[in-house]
């Protein structure tokens, strides 16, 4: 069975606390059956080991930024959800249940994507901190992301994501990426981070987008200079800095970010 045939038997979920509940907007798909998985009970525990164990494997493990169990359920369950998307184990690919340690007599779903994202101090934002799909070349981190945050609620988004990461052409897909701090100090890895905002399409859009019916989101492009940007030149990277330390605004638009022979450019705009 091919990727695309999978996203037939894909099948939405939620895992979060039961008190949670009331706060997430859980009916948005309609005749789509979500997957609701209370944290609390036990017979959940190996869904969360396997999910754990697919961030492990999407952002390099425990010497890289995949999410130790703990900072799962603090950080992402517990104040919020994490939510994505799932196969029954008969349909998932051999080489996904092997990478992701699932064992021979699970009898449960295989989460394939992942979203999270947590309540700021904003009113209806949301900080996302991790986005993966199993699924490459489906769609599937966009439909994810979206499911996530019209179950949030979520009218914008802020983040910290890596000029390296392909996962930038996901993100610019909700709309235009505002660039806010450039190399975060009070980072794991600044020098090859920022931190951004969007904000996010309406509530049906998002949900078409869930659903696959829509690719991108509605956003104007904003107004100002384009600039193709290679994070590796340190000239570009010093401009890039001084433009916003001078109190310029620059945005991520689509495509976002594009493989090049040596590394990666990213597209910009300057005002």
């Amino acid at each position: 069975m091919n990727q695309e045939q999978l996203a037939d038997h894909l099948i939405p979920f939620a895992l979060t606390p039961r008190r949670n509940l009331p706060f997430l907007e859980l009916d948005i798909l309609e005749d789509d059956d979500l997957v609701t998985f209370c944290v609390e009970d036990e017979r959940n525990a190996e869904f969360c080991s396997i999910l754990n164990n697919s961030n492990h494997d999407a952002f390099g493990g425990r010497n890289g930024m995949g999410m130790p169990l703990w900072v799962m359920l603090d950080c992402a369950i517990l104040p919020s959800a994490v939510v994505g998307f799932m196969l029954p184990v008969e349909k998932t690919p051999d080489e996904i249940i092997d990478k992701l340690d699932v064992d021979d007599d699970y009898e449960g779903y295989v989460p394939v994507s992942e979203y999270c994202g947590c309540p700021t101090v904003e009113k209806d934002a949301v900080s996302g901190f991790s986005l993966h799909s199993q699924l490459v070349g489906q769609g599937i981190a966009t439909r994810t992301k979206a499911l996530a945050m019209a179950i949030y609620g979520a009218r914008t988004q802020i983040g910290v994501t890596q000029f390296y990461n392909p996962a930038i052409r996901v993100h610019v897909r909700f709309g235009a990426m505002e660039m806010l701090i450039h190399r975060p100090a009070v980072h794991t890895y600044p020098e090859d981070s920022f931190v951004y905002r969007i904000e996010l399409p309406p509530r049906e859009v998002l949900i078409n987008m869930a659903r696959g019916a829509d690719v991108f989101g509605q956003s104007d492009i904003p107004e100002g200079v384009r600039w193709e940007f290679d994070p590796d030149n340190e000239v570009m990277q010093g401009r890039l800095s001084g433009h916003l330390k001078e109190d310029g605004r620059v945005w991520l638009i689509p495509p976002g970010w594009r493989a090049t022979e040596d590394g990666c450019e990213l597209h910009m705009i300057l005002g």
